[in-house]
């Protein structure tokens, strides 16, 4: 399947705890990959997360471990980089809250890019 389907997406960063949650729905549209990479682009203000089969020695790629897929509907992963970066970018975040990110699935490069425009305090 190699058309480029322009699939509606979300994520959640909760910054108190550091934790990014992934959507099932979002890996399986990104073909079940592997590993995933989390990217940042501070002049674009635009955050992606990469689907990749083979992780290389250095770049950071987190593995998706079949055990975790199979419980709730959400795969986490914590990273005080990736928060710290965000703060870095955006300045002007509630460290006690959670934020959500919308972006689209592109398959072409077999990722999820959000931009932090979308971005949106989640009352709890």
């Amino acid at each position: 399947m190699t058309e480029n389907l322009n699939s509606a997406v979300a994520i959640s960063v909760d910054l108190k705890k550091s934790r990014i949650r992934i959507y099932k729905s979002m890996i399986h549209l990104m073909g079940d990959p592997k590993y995933i990479q989390l990217l940042v682009n501070p002049n674009n203000k635009h955050v992606a997360i990469r689907g990749v089969d083979v992780s290389i020695p250095g770049d950071q790629a987190e593995r998706i471990k079949p055990q975790y897929m199979a419980a709730d509907n959400c795969f986490e992963l914590y990273s005080k980089a990736f928060v710290n970066k965000l703060f870095d970018i955006i300045g002007s975040l509630d460290r006690s809250c959670t934020y959500k990110l919308s972006g689209i699935i592109v398959n072409s490069h077999n990722m999820a890019v959000f931009s932090l425009k979308t971005l949106v305090r989640v009352e709890s």
